[in-house]
């Protein structure tokens, strides 16, 4: 709701500012992005942190019980994350598209101003979905968890830790790869991470059996 709020604000506010011209609207503008890049700069851990310290108020919960509970939160955090993550570059597509139509009812010098703020919003975005990115690599499951949760026989649990290791250091690469770059295209990036979850996935259903296999993706 908060990004198609977000979206709403923007074209609105560009329109308004085209036709009028008025400095009110430009503060408007800049407040409105400056306040949704600061509830983006909050990160994973400051989320963590907080509803912890609140549970542990609310609950009295003892130095035993924080330290699961918090990594309960830590994994829940970066779960979200993922599934975030993996519908951004859908909506990057969708307010690239607003730029352009806005686009065709201005003239030469407008277009011109307007794409430099097109382009500060892009830098941003693509820095946001990276951010998404790195905390989601939290998400990804480890071998001991597996072990307990899937009763892993010590031959299977050296061949998971192996895959998943693997797996968590090819999506550190193909991150890595594009976050340097300057235009990044985030679809493709969401399309290579989705190949390594497939052959990943593949992999482990080689080494578990069926009714493990159905155990582990009922955990995802």
């Amino acid at each position: 709701m908060d990004k198609i709020k977000f979206i709403v604000t923007l074209v609105l506010v560009l329109l308004v500012g085209i036709f009028a011209g008025s400095l009110g609207t430009r503060i408007y503008f800049n407040h409105q992005l400056d306040g949704s890049r600061a509830d983006r700069s909050r990160s994973a851990e400051d989320r963590v942190k907080k509803i912890m310290k609140k549970l542990t108020v609310d609950l009295n919960l003892d130095t035993g019980q924080q330290a699961e509970i918090n990594k309960i939160l830590t994994m829940t955090e970066a779960k979200a994350t993922s599934i975030r993550a993996s519908y951004e570059p859908s909506l990057k597509k969708v307010y690239d598209r607003n730029f352009e139509l806005i686009k065709e009812k201005l003239n030469d010098e407008q277009k011109t101003r307007l794409q430099a703020r097109q382009e500060r919003f892009s830098r941003r975005y693509t820095s946001y979905y990276f951010r998404l990115l790195n905390t989601a690599q939290n998400a990804l499951p480890d071998a001991a968890t597996l072990k307990d949760r899937l009763n892993l026989d010590p031959a299977q649990q050296s061949q998971v830790a192996s895959i998943l290791e693997d797996q968590k250091n090819r999506r550190a690469l193909i991150i890595g790869k594009y976050e340097k770059m300057d235009h990044p295209d985030l679809a493709t990036v969401n399309s290579e991470l989705a190949e390594v979850e497939k052959a990943m996935t593949k992999r482990l259903s080689d080494v578990l059996t069926e009714k493990q296999m159905v155990r582990y993706r009922d955990e995802q």
